[in-house]
Formats: C-alpha cells, structure tokens, sequence
C-alpha cells in the first residue's frame, strides 16, 4: 500500500471514532440499560416515590398540591371528590399529605403525582389515584393489631409516680400516666386517690390494645384490675354497657355510684368548712365546696349524669357550670378556665363527660377547681354524703360475668411483683 493510501486510512479511521464519540454525548446510554452501573440502583428504587408534607396554619390544599405538580383542573378535580368525605375548609394544621411519582417514566422521572393521600384522622387515610386525566378516590382505614399488656406498680408516694413493672417495654412514652385518670376513676368510689393511697400499696392492671402499625394506640380497655390499698384487696372487671364499659367487683357489685367522688383527680387545697379565711376578701366566711389544686387547663368531668342549668360567668365563681341531677341534687364546677363544648343550658350530659377546663377566673388566687354539691337547695360536703348506688348483677348476667372473671382474673397471675413490694407487703402481713 502506498504511503498516501496509508495516511487516507488513518484519517477515515480517526473520523468515524471522532464521530463516534460525538453521538455517545449527544445521545448517552439510556439509564438503566444492560452495562449502565446505576441499572441496580434503578431496579431497587421503589415504586411510587413518595413524599410527605404537613399542613401548616392556614394553609391551603391547593397550594400544597400545586407545589407539587398538579395544574388547577386536576387540583380541583381532587377536591371536588375530597368533598364527598370532609370539608376541605376542616383540614386542620398537622395533617399529612403526601404524593407519588413514578420515578422510572421513558424519558425520566415523571413529574405529575400518580396518587395523592391526605390522612384525615390516625385511623383514615384518603387515596386519591389518576388515570390518564382523571381521578378517583377510595377511604382507606389504618390496620391495627390487638394485644394484651399487663403492668404492676407500687405505690410510693402517688399513683402518679408508682415503681411499675411487667411489659412496660411494650408501652409507649407516656402511656401508663394516660391510664392513672382511669383508674382513678375506676375505684373512685372505693378509693380517694388524694388521701386513702399508702406507700406499698399494689395494683396489677391487665389491658387490651388496639395498636396501630406506628405503635400508637388507637383504643384500650382494662380486663381486670387488682389494687392492694392497705389491708383492702380490691378487684375490677369490665362490662360492655353502650359504646362505655361499666365496672364491678368480683362479687358483680357495681363499683360505679350514681355519683363520682370527685370531678378531678388531684389533691384537696382547701375542705369544706363553715369558716374560712379567703384569700382575697380577707374576711373570714363558710367554704361551701371543696377546692382541687388541679393544673391549668386539666379537664372537669360531670361527676354524674345530669342536665346543664347554667353555663357562663358567675361573679366570684367566675366561669361556672352547674348541673341538675335526679333526687334534688345539684353540682357546681368553678373558676373554670374554659367551658366544654356543647356544655350550654338544657344540654343532656354522661356521667365523666368533660363540663370544662381548670383554671382561675372569678375570684382566685391560682388554678384550681372549686367543685360543689347541693342536696335540696342546700350545700352537703361531697367527701362525706352519702350518694346512691348502681345496680348489682344477677341471675344469668351474674352467671355470665363470673365466667368472664375467672379468665380476666388469670391473667393478673403471671403478673412479676418486684422483690421489694413483696417485701413492703410482707411487713404489712
């Protein structure tokens, strides 16, 4: 071959690799095709891709989804279906929504949301899923597993700070302080948690839950309750009675008067007496009800079932809600911070039905709740009156809850004691 034929090779050979090389960058290797290193990657990406945003105060819906890829008819096309389940206006601050892309479209991730999601309570979730233009919703609600949990405590100087023990593992942050309200209202009738609790007093609970899969709770109730109150050993076992559950002893006796004891569960700061020094008009008078040094903004519960006479402010009992029961009787709830809703004159309300919030409005030094009782147009000390009783079980639903006893019973057994309540208990035996 000739030199020029030579060089004409090299140039030709030079050219088509030049060029060669132009169209691998104009044009690169798809991704995920064979040979490309970030196939892997791709094939382990999850399909959708998701992302979460929590409303913010005033916030709107539709800015959030047009944030995120929707234009204004497929936007209104989502909240127009939102509408056959809530008002788009209720969407409170907090609540999630969140979108899904396909993250492997032919010509890269996909920028208009397959599914939107917005969760309406802890238990629902909203779905809404295009096709093509449209779109189309579903109401998903949130699985849940039930477990049962069983706890011991002893007391050392509260219920509110009892040494616990058994399956606190499988309780969240802040679960078993949620269960001191039950429980005390469970045995108020037996037991003043404010006075009658002794350091080594015992309890054993057992608890049903339904839990969801973040390990929240969705709902719980007691199947049995033992609690060692000095040389008492009380027992409570739950009955369905509606959408409540009513308590009894082991003996079917009902451990629920017709009446509370107290409308909250936290120490007595001032008795009734016939004569007080108030603390504010410095004058000696008659303390009429009984105060409770309850923290701010604590809830008030009805102490029984009754018919609201009054609900608004009243001089120096500052926010006041009174109630009118069966047999003459009235209750007062003041210095109220705030009053329940729905808690207005002639309104019907449950016995443990939240009348109100602690506070200190009228004439008060400081939060608390100043609570009443008036038998008869007159004021009777509510620690030491003698209320009426719910009706014991009998016959075949006596027969049924002793069956229902012993299995709920059992379950307290195999609850472990710590060494040093045993001890606190033997001293005592």
């Amino acid at each position: 071959m000739r030199r020029s034929d030579r060089w004409f090779h090299i140039v030709a050979l030079l050219t088509v690799a030049m060029f060669g090389l132009s169209l691998a960058v104009v044009f690169p290797r798809a991704p995920g095709s064979p040979g490309d290193g970030r196939d892997a990657e791709l094939r382990a990406t999850p399909f959708p891709v998701q992302t979460r945003h929590a409303l913010g105060r005033g916030e709107a819906l539709s800015t959030v989804l047009a944030a995120r890829g929707l234009d204004d008819a497929q936007t209104k096309a989502i909240i127009r279906l939102l509408k056959n389940y809530k008002s788009p206006r209720s969407l409170r601050p907090g609540m999630t929504v969140g979108v899904a892309f396909d993250p492997v479209g032919p010509f890269g991730p996909q920028r208009t949301p397959d599914q939107v999601r917005i969760t309406l309570s802890p238990d629902s979730v909203l779905e809404f899923t295009r096709s093509g233009a449209s779109w189309s919703s579903q109401l998903d609600l949130v699985p849940f597993v039930v477990d049962t949990v069983c706890i011991s405590g002893v007391i050392t100087s509260s219920l509110w700070s009892a040494k616990l023990g058994g399956d606190l593992d499988r309780m969240g942050e802040g679960e078993f302080e949620e269960l001191v309200y039950d429980l005390a209202d469970i045995f108020a009738w037996e037991v003043d948690f404010t006075r009658d609790l002794r350091k080594g007093d015992v309890f054993r609970v057992a608890l049903e839950r339904k839990v969801r899969p973040d390990g929240s709770v969705r709902s719980r109730h007691f199947l049995a309750i033992e609690l060692r109150n000095q040389d008492r050993v009380l027992r409570a076992i739950p009955v369905p009675r509606g959408a409540r559950w009513a308590y009894f002893d082991d003996e079917g006796r009902s451990l629920h008067g017709a009446f509370l004891r107290y409308p909250v569960p936290y120490r007595i700061t001032s008795r009734f007496t016939s004569r007080r020094f108030h603390p504010i008009l410095k004058t000696w008078r008659k303390h009429e009800g009984i105060d409770y040094g309850a923290p701010f903004g604590a809830p008030v519960e009805a102490t029984a079932s009754g018919v609201v006479t009054r609900a608004g402010f009243a001089g120096g009992y500052g926010r006041l809600v009174e109630l009118r029961h069966a047999g003459g009787i009235r209750t007062r709830y003041a210095h109220l911070s705030a009053i329940g809703a729905g808690i207005r004159p002639g309104a019907r309300v449950e016995q443990g039905a939240i009348v109100g919030r602690v506070g200190a409005s009228g004439l008060a030094t400081g939060p608390h709740l100043h609570y009443e009782f008036v038998l008869n147009g007159r004021h009777v000390d509510p620690l030491t009156v003698e209320l009426p009783s719910q009706p014991s079980l009998s016959g075949t639903r006596l027969a049924e809850f002793r069956k229902v006893r012993d299995g709920a019973l059992s379950l307290l057994e195999g609850v472990p004691i710590p060494l040093d309540i045993r001890v606190a208990l033997s001293r005592r035996q």
